[in-house]
């Protein structure tokens, strides 16, 4: 085995230093043109809250469905089914669920991994103040999605959920999510497509969404957004379980 001499080694830790000091700056610099194109720093530190209603499109059925979030807080989804509704919270860190199509009239606590899973709604700012939240990001280069060159940026939540963000290199908007997580011993994969960006109070939001999962194998979910109401004032009693 040949032996490395000290000032081979020592180039090589240099460069090595370099790429990296490379790599986070400009990491720093795709974020920071990422909160430019969504608003800008402070409209996103003033985001507090959002309610939006939507259509889902799955399976021939149109859902409509209510998603009610206030930051960090709570989040809360009402989905309508066949004329029932189906209720999913996260109040701070616990969670709970109605179902009636399983026959779930009464709320059910949430499994701690769902919890987990979900519980990354209820911030409404994404990689805005992705440090002071305890966030790791990591670029992973570049790449071609459908005809768009993109960043591929990971975000390590304090959780470990973790999400792999393309961001566009022409707008700087998220164009694709990637989520992995494992629920009840399940490794489940989920991908968004993010399109039509409109401004709302100054902020830019997808208004169109396609979802996939491995949950749900050969389906896929496409949702309109019909309304975004930004900052509305929520009553937090919503996200409680009821009794």
């Amino acid at each position: 085995m040949q032996k490395i001499n000290r000032s081979g080694l020592l180039l090589f830790l240099v460069f090595l230093g370099i790429i990296n000091a490379v790599s986070a700056q400009n990491l720093d610099e795709i974020v920071s043109k990422h909160i430019a194109a969504m608003g800008g720093a402070e409209k996103l530190s003033k985001l507090s809250s959002m309610r939006i209603t939507a259509e889902m499109d799955i399976m021939n059925m149109k859902v409509p469905i209510t998603t009610t979030i206030v930051q960090n807080k709570g989040f809360r989804s009402e989905t309508v089914i066949q004329g029932m509704t189906i209720v999913q919270a996260i109040n701070g860190t616990s969670g709970w669920a109605i179902n009636p199509m399983s026959g779930q009239t009464k709320a059910v606590a949430l499994p701690e991994e769902a919890v987990k899973s979900m519980i990354s709604e209820t911030d409404l700012t994404g990689l805005y103040n992705y440090k002071e939240k305890g966030y790791t990001l990591a670029l992973y280069g570049e790449e071609d999605l459908a005809g768009a060159k993109v960043y591929k940026v990971t975000m390590t939540l304090k959780n470990g959920i973790r999400r792999i963000n393309y961001i566009s290199k022409d707008t700087f908007y998220i164009l694709k999510i990637i989520v992995q997580t494992s629920i009840n011993g399940q490794e489940i994969k989920s991908e968004n497509t993010q399109s039509d960006f409109r401004q709302v109070d100054g902020i830019y939001y997808p208004f169109n969404s396609e979802v996939t999962t491995s949950a749900m194998p050969g389906a896929t979910m496409a949702i309109r957004i019909n309304t975004l109401e930004v900052n509305p004032k929520i009553d937090e009693s919503i996200f409680a379980m009821p009794n």
